[in-house]
């Protein structure tokens, strides 16, 4: 079991409140900057606009070092204000309102720093931890005397309200992001609590049980489409098993045919006279059932490199109905010898894109197929046909045909039909026509197994146009 801290439902925990705690000292800065600026913009309006008055009443004299009793009434009306000029090199405090005669600040703001630049600014400043924002404007007399206009607005009133602001984000903020990692976990829980079910569930499934499927969380979300590939990759699971096992037993099967007639033919030939005439025959049947034997084991290893994609398809130009010439004159002697007169029709030329190592093992295949259920006296009948968008191949006999209940397994792997096309006595291990199955699929071909009218069965291979199959490159 993995460690808490390494689990999922942790880890988007973690990240989520991670996440979380920065968006919130993100917000807390902005906001505490926000509202302490907006708190300092509302005394800077009426700090301008006593500067302004100020300026305005000192620029009704050519100089203000010494202030006519008019003006030093007009600057008091105005309040909170203090000027300074520079008298060769020395600047001093020449006016003070009324209410700044006791202000404790006095001594401060004239000594504070003075901007040798023209523009007026806002500061901050504070005396015995008191704040006050100042507002200096810079100025010139007509008969060049340089000073400076300094307005004083108490912030006592601000401090109580940034210190509430302040306090009350430090205490949300640890609280909100500590609610929100518990529901987040909680939801996390919630969220992947159908992985876990899944999990357990997965556990249990075996070889044994593989037709038990995953719970599905009944809802079209990631969880549920993951449980749905999961179920049909469980299908196929199955269907491979199955097919493994059935592969195995009738291989099984197959096998031990052979293997105990050699047997039994050794054991006769070992009490034997080996001079003997039956041994000899003993021996030649031991070789027939070696070569039945070889038979299947390729057939078997054939099929094998099949289903692991591991054959090579090289794809070229290929004229099929010369093919099924060459196919004809190889099978021609095995006709006779069993008194099957076989046909070959092939009107035109019929061009296909295939390999040709395969397309010959497919006719081959077919036409095997035919004549083993043929009987003396019976044709069968090889024909490449071009039509307008394929090229179809047909292989038909006049055998006994193919029962209807085992038309749709005549490709399945060691499939035979009943005794009417039994090995009984056509011999073989059922995969002749499943090897055909899988080389039409490689060429992207489609083969049909029907019964003729007449009597006997026909097996029709339509190719693709020319050019259209796509080449199998092996692993």
């Amino acid at each position: 079991m993995a460690t808490f801290h390494k689990t999922l439902r942790f880890r988007l925990t973690a990240w989520y409140s991670a996440a979380l705690a920065s968006f919130m000292v993100v917000f807390t800065l902005l906001t505490y900057g926000l509202v302490h600026r907006r708190l300092l913009q509302h005394h800077d309006g009426s700090l301008k606009e006593i500067a302004a008055q100020a300026l305005q009443i000192l620029s009704a004299q050519a100089d203000c070092e010494h202030l006519t009793p008019e003006q030093q009434a007009q600057l008091g009306q105005v309040g909170r204000l203090l000027l300074i000029h520079e008298d060769q090199g020395q600047r001093s405090a020449f006016f003070l309102s009324p209410e700044m005669q006791v202000n404790p600040m006095v001594a401060l703001l004239s000594k504070a720093t003075w901007h040798s630049a023209d523009e007026p600014w806002f500061e901050t400043l504070e005396d015995n931890e008191r704040p006050w924002r100042v507002f200096s404007v810079p100025y010139q007399t007509r008969m060049g005397r340089k000073g400076v206009i300094r307005v004083v607005e108490d912030l006592g009133e601000v401090s109580p309200i940034l210190a509430s602001l302040r306090d009350t984000l430090l205490l949300f903020f640890p609280l909100g992001l500590a609610i929100s990692a518990v529901g987040g976990y909680m939801l996390a829980g919630r969220a992947l609590a159908p992985v876990e079910r899944v999990t357990a569930m997965a556990r249990e499934i075996e070889a044994k049980n593989l037709g038990l499927r995953l719970p599905h969380p009944g809802a079209d979300c990631e969880i549920g489409r993951l449980v749905d590939t999961l179920n049909h990759m469980m299908n196929r699971l199955e269907g491979s098993f199955e097919a493994m096992k059935r592969f195995t037993a009738d291989a099984s099967h197959e096998l031990r045919s052979p293997l105990a007639n050699i047997r039994s033919l050794v054991d006769v030939a070992k009490r034997s006279d080996p001079s003997r005439e039956e041994c000899q025959e003993d021996m030649a049947s031991i070789g027939e059932e070696v070569t039945r034997l070889g038979q299947i084991v390729d057939d078997l290893l054939l099929m094998a490199r099949a289903d692991t994609d591991r054959l090579p398809i090289r794809m070229e130009s290929l004229r099929l109905d010369e093919l099924a010439q060459y196919q004809a004159e190889v099978f021609i002697s095995r006709a006779e010898e069993a008194g099957i007169r076989l046909e070959v029709q092939a009107p035109s030329p019929a061009i296909i894109t295939g390999d040709e190592r395969w397309i010959h093992q497919l006719m081959a295949n077919l036409l095997d197929n035919a004549l083993k259920f043929t009987p003396r006296g019976g044709r069968v009948v090889l024909g490449v046909f071009p039509e307008a968008e394929n090229v179809l191949l047909m292989v038909e006999d006049t055998g006994p045909g193919i029962p209807e209940t085992d038309l749709r397994r005549i490709f399945d792997r060691f499939y035979r039909c009943d005794s009417a096309r039994s090995h009984a006595t056509a011999p073989g291990a059922g995969l002749g026509l499943a090897i055909v199955h899988w080389i039409t699929q490689a060429h992207q071909a489609s083969i049909r197994a029907t019964n003729r009218s007449e009597g006997g069965a026909r097996f029709v291979v339509r190719f693709p146009p020319l050019g259209k199959a796509v080449a199998h490159e092996p692993l």
